[in-house]
């Protein structure tokens, strides 16, 4: 890829740049490979299977958002934003659904627990990073506190571009598509790690 003027070149190469740490970290996860092991943003082992808090393999699960999981979501947005939210539920598993709407309000909660959840996120952020170097707003951003803590906290992804949280925990990965009218990108970023983190917790019965 060329750029024609000299501070679009500059601006790309510093974004590859940027980027490269991120690749890093998802090689180290079995993702991809072929980070150098002289980088000084290459972990230098890769997190053990055994590091995973809940369920370290990658089997399927019948963990799911079930009808009261989806109202329990439905009434933390409702409280959050004062606003009237309908809920439609999709319970089956390994991929449920809560789908939240209303005046200005587009969410949708989706729950993955077939096997290898955990890997096709790794595979989709990975994908994500490798096709969009030139677009800012689509490079996966670091999420705190809502992906398994006991994995090195590699695994909550925001995109901005999407207002879409990617999170894992055990072979449970949840994809949060939050869209509120009126928000600022760090109210939705807020609001989506809120919601992602109950998820987790309704869904781990």
């Amino acid at each position: 890829m060329w750029v024609s003027f000299a501070t679009g070149t500059i601006d790309v190469m510093k974004r590859i740049g940027a980027l490269g740490g991120i690749l890093c970290v998802l090689a180290a996860s079995g993702a991809i490979a072929g980070c150098g092991a002289d980088s000084p943003t290459s972990p230098s082992t890769p997190p053990a299977v055994g590091s995973f808090r809940e369920r370290p393999g990658q089997q399927a699960t019948s963990q799911h958002l079930d009808a009261a999981a989806c109202r329990a979501l439905a009434s933390a947005t409702r409280k959050r934003l004062g606003r009237l939210v309908r809920v439609e539920t999709d319970p089956t598993p390994p991929n449920s659904r809560c789908q939240l709407s209303g005046r200005g309000v587009h969410v949708s909660i989706s729950l993955d627990t077939a096997h290898e959840a955990r890997q096709r996120y790794e595979n989709r952020m990975t994908e994500q990073v490798q096709f969009n170097a030139r677009y800012p707003s689509k490079d996966p951003r670091h999420v705190a506190g809502v992906g398994d803590p006991a994995a090195g906290e590699h695994f909550a992804s925001w995109i901005p571009a999407y207002s879409t949280l990617y999170a894992v925990r055990g072979n449970r990965w949840i994809t949060l598509a939050y869209s509120i009218a009126g928000e600022s990108r760090r109210q939705r970023l807020a609001g989506a790690a809120a919601l992602a983190r109950q998820a987790f917790r309704l869904s781990a019965r």
